[in-house]
């Protein structure tokens, strides 16, 4: 199954296991920098860890902090693969910029409704593609 977006920071192409959550996502207060949790009260998501993973939220939120507490993220090496949302909320593609981490956004499909936890999937920002490799188990 593929799906086509905007792409932001084009050098990548990432593969791997996609962490998906109907809720917005807030780098600055929401997250654990120096683990990569979602710490956020309230959060669908609260406890599961995006280090590592292909993360697929409807946009983040929030104001100019967004985009420094996914640098510290990044920074302690707790951020994820690469960021794939319904929409590019500015901070969040300030981080994505400053990281060089890929970014896809506005996709003609509900992306957080196609993908699940646990697919395996494959970011290619030069193309702005995602392709679900594998379905996650039922």
């Amino acid at each position: 199954m593929m799906f086509k977006g905007h792409s932001i920071s084009k050098q990548k192409k990432v593969e791997g296991e996609a962490l998906v959550t109907n809720d917005l996502i807030a780098f600055w207060a929401g997250t654990d920098w120096e683990t990569g949790e979602i710490v956020e009260v309230g959060h669908e998501a609260r406890g599961q860890n995006m280090k590592g993973k292909i993360l697929v939220f409807p946009a983040g939120k929030g104001g100019a902090g967004e985009t420094f507490g996914y640098y510290y993220l990044y920074r302690s090496n707790c951020a994820p693969l690469a960021m794939v949302c319904n929409k590019a909320q500015r901070t969040t593609v300030s981080g994505a910029i400053l990281t060089n981490t890929p970014m896809i956004y506005g996709f003609k499909e509900n992306i957080v409704e196609n993908i699940r936890t646990g697919d395996i999937v494959s970011v290619d920002g030069e193309k702005g593609e995602i392709e679900i490799i594998k379905k996650a188990k039922s």
